[in-house]
């Protein structure tokens, strides 16, 4: 029994070395090929690549140890990680040891609760390195549920932000005191609590908005939109989060608002321009708020006398029917 114990051992050691030197044969004629192409189209492909998965490849080789390290892509995902723990370690680790190259994006999604401290330190190595674009998305932030003050620091690279919570969470860098983001084009915002009366007026180049069931803390829960230069505005929420919606976008080329109400519009300056707008009742409604939902409505139809083109689901033209003969 012995003899054959230690022969099923002794064959079992085998197995395992043929298995280790068939992976490292794999990995070198993996790295050969890959090598072997054009510079740019390496980094394309570790472009394409999580952050994790990119670092992976520093196993390949020498050459491949630290081209990772050059991406101008940035995607830290916690759903590979067992541990949360161990998924906060690698973005300390792979923003210690990026190499100082144009940051084009970076992509930042964790499950679970959020500490401040890591937020923090991805916001603010994406300023220091000149971001572009930046994706957050997380459930919420421990002990303090805001996103970090963004207004401290110049922000002038960045053209396309996105922060997307499953709980509310408080922005203290809206408003027309905010200098930071000039160059802002692109703006989403989900489940963000706007405590600002003119929350957009201090991004002066901002083409694109989209808010998703965004909470308003303003005096008569009144929605301001004051951006000269937005060509789209999207805004979708599953509740009585607004009352009236005032727009300063007279270059408004696309609309769409979803909800459960209709808010009262208020225009200034009008819609000259607008092409495309898109209507969706999403809620229940009593039978006596019909009225009131269906004049609110008829207010927004007004709004939109200049519209070329408009999309209206059939829960739109339900209500329209229990009081148009």
């Amino acid at each position: 029994m012995a003899i054959k114990r230690l022969r099923e051992e002794q064959e079992t050691k085998t197995l395992v070395k043929r298995l280790h030197e068939e992976q490292q044969e794999t990995n070198t004629t993996m790295a050969d090929r890959l090598t072997a192409l054009p510079e740019d189209l390496q980094f394309r492909i570790l472009s394409s690549l999580e952050t994790e998965q990119a670092f992976k490849t520093s196993l390949l080789s020498k050459t491949w140890s630290s081209k990772w390290t050059y991406v101008p892509f940035l995607k830290f995902s916690s759903y590979r990680f067992k541990k949360l723990n161990d998924f906060d370690k690698f973005v300390y680790a792979a923003l210690s040891v990026r190499r100082s190259t144009q940051l084009v994006k970076l992509s930042f999604t964790r499950s679970g609760i959020c500490s401040a401290k890591i937020l923090k330190k991805v916001f603010d190595y994406a300023v220091k390195e000149g971001v572009e674009e930046l994706d957050a998305n997380i459930i919420r932030a421990r002990k303090d549920t805001s996103w970090p003050n963004m207004s401290l620091a110049s922000w002038d690279s960045l053209k396309r932000l996105k922060l997307d919570s499953l709980e509310p969470m408080c922005c203290s860098f809206f408003g027309p005191r905010s200098g930071s983001f000039k160059n802002l084009a692109n703006l989403y915002l989900k489940r963000v609590i706007i405590t600002d009366l003119d929350p957009f007026s201090g991004f002066p180049a901002l083409k694109k908005l989209k808010l998703v069931c965004c909470h308003l803390q303003t005096d008569g829960n009144t929605l301001k939109v004051h951006a000269p230069c937005l060509l789209e505005l999207t805004i979708v929420y599953y509740s009585k989060y607004v009352n009236r919606c005032n727009l300063t976008t007279p270059n408004l080329e696309y609309f769409e608002f979803r909800g459960n109400n209709f808010p009262r519009f208020e225009v200034t300056l009008g819609l000259p321009v607008l092409e495309t707008a898109i209507i969706k009742y999403n809620g229940f409604c009593k039978k006596l708020e019909e009225r009131t939902l269906f004049d609110d409505l008829i207010m927004v139809f007004e709004v939109l006398c200049n519209v070329k083109s408009l999309t209206i689901y059939s829960s739109v033209v339900h209500l329209l029917s229990l009081f148009l003969p």
